[in-house]
């Protein structure tokens, strides 16, 4: 049995955060029962229904995009961050891969009227230096499409605030044993 001392937390995910903190420089923040929600929360969410840090996301945008009007990046956000349950996860996660990579589709009037458009940068490629990287460790996430569907992750990674990568933390050990628990004979090497 796992106790606090030895946890997964502990033995796994602080240790990758660290590494993660120590030799890759990035931030790291322990979210499970810690997080405070709101504008000047710990990582800036209204609830656990946001997956997206929009405080973080807001920043790069204007940090990236010093020559966007206002209105232009809040539209940027309002793209990254909608939810259009009308759409597949493929057709969804397609455009997002786009913007992420090619830039957001802003437009807007200028001061003679005439429409600009332009694509608004949400990652630096070139100047690693210029985005924030966020290492949260045990982030509760409430489902949008299912109601009371709520899932733990163990460590996500963002990048800007958008979710970059998720881990799924196991003690190896823990795993095989728990593993034969339920399955008597699953394990079995062959000669």
């Amino acid at each position: 049995m796992i106790t606090d001392i030895n946890s997964e937390d502990r033995l796994v995910q602080k240790t990758f955060a660290d590494h993660l903190h120590d030799v890759l420089g990035w931030d790291s923040i322990y979210a499970y029962n810690d997080e405070t929600f709101g504008p000047s929360g710990s990582l800036g969410r209204a609830s656990e229904r946001e997956v997206v840090l929009v405080r973080d996301l807001r920043a790069a945008l204007e940090r990236l995009n010093p020559n966007l009007p206002q209105s232009a990046r809040e539209q940027a956000v309002e793209k990254l961050t909608r939810v259009n349950l009308s759409r597949s996860l493929v057709q969804h996660n397609r455009e997002f891969y786009s913007y992420i990579r090619l830039g957001v589709p802003v437009e807007w009037r200028d001061q003679r009227g005439e429409t600009q458009r332009e694509r608004a940068q949400v990652i630096d490629y070139r100047n690693a230096l210029n985005n924030r990287f966020l290492a949260v460790r045990e982030l509760k996430v409430q489902g949008v499409r299912v109601p009371h569907y709520n899932r733990r992750a163990d460590l996500v990674c963002f990048v800007n605030g958008l979710p970059r990568a998720q881990y799924r933390a196991r003690i190896s050990s823990q795993c095989v044993s728990s593993r034969q628990q339920r399955r008597p004979g699953a394990l079995r090497i062959d000669h």
